[in-house]
């Protein structure tokens, strides 16, 4: 591949923070999700990261949207590993008020269980979180019901999946994943 110019233009848009919602799927409902490019063989340094293919649901199955209070919620990418084995961590933090039942269930059903996350940016950007090969898990979560009326009740939630590059950008609509696989 041949190096790209790089640009950022003056006055973008780039607002930080997640939206409200974001979407999950468990690992087992996901019949096939795309590849990114390999570096070997990119023409482009966004094919490294962007998915323009849509993942396919199992028959039956979709994606679910989940609620996360608002500038409470984080997408991390880290770089980790020694020199010649680099890696990314890939994480979401986010918040949940109270101690709904329906959100307990879910840490309950989730705390072991492989996942993939599509978390909106207040960009317009959806970034993947876990992938087939490499699932997002629960990695902490930690509720609180405060202790003064002034304090912030519910649970912050960190995900993360292990992969080669930062949470890839996923460009297909997501509604085509918000109703149930035939």
């Amino acid at each position: 591949m041949n190096a790209q110019s790089i640009v950022y233009g003056t006055g973008q848009y780039n607002p930080a923070g997640t939206k409200a919602l974001f979407y999950y799927a468990y690992v087992e409902d996901i019949l096939s999700m795309p590849v990114l490019a390999d570096p070997a063989t990119a023409t482009t340094l966004a094919s490294l990261v962007e998915m323009a293919t849509a993942v396919v649901m199992k028959t039956g199955k979709r994606i679910f949207d989940h609620y996360a209070t608002s500038e409470e919620n984080e997408v991390k990418c880290t770089l980790v590993g020694s020199r010649d084995g680099k890696g990314y961590e890939n994480s979401f933090e986010y918040k949940f008020p109270g101690n709904d039942p329906i959100q307990l269930g879910f840490q309950a059903s989730t705390a072991n269980r492989q996942v993939v996350l599509w978390v909106p940016e207040k960009n317009g950007r959806v970034r993947l979180i876990g992938s087939l090969e490499d699932p997002a898990y629960m990695e902490t979560a930690e509720y609180t019901s405060g202790k003064k009326i002034a304090d912030s009740r519910g649970t912050i939630i960190t995900f993360k999946a292990s992969a080669a590059t930062p949470a890839p950008i996923y460009t297909p609509a997501l509604t085509s994943l918000l109703t149930v696989a035939s």
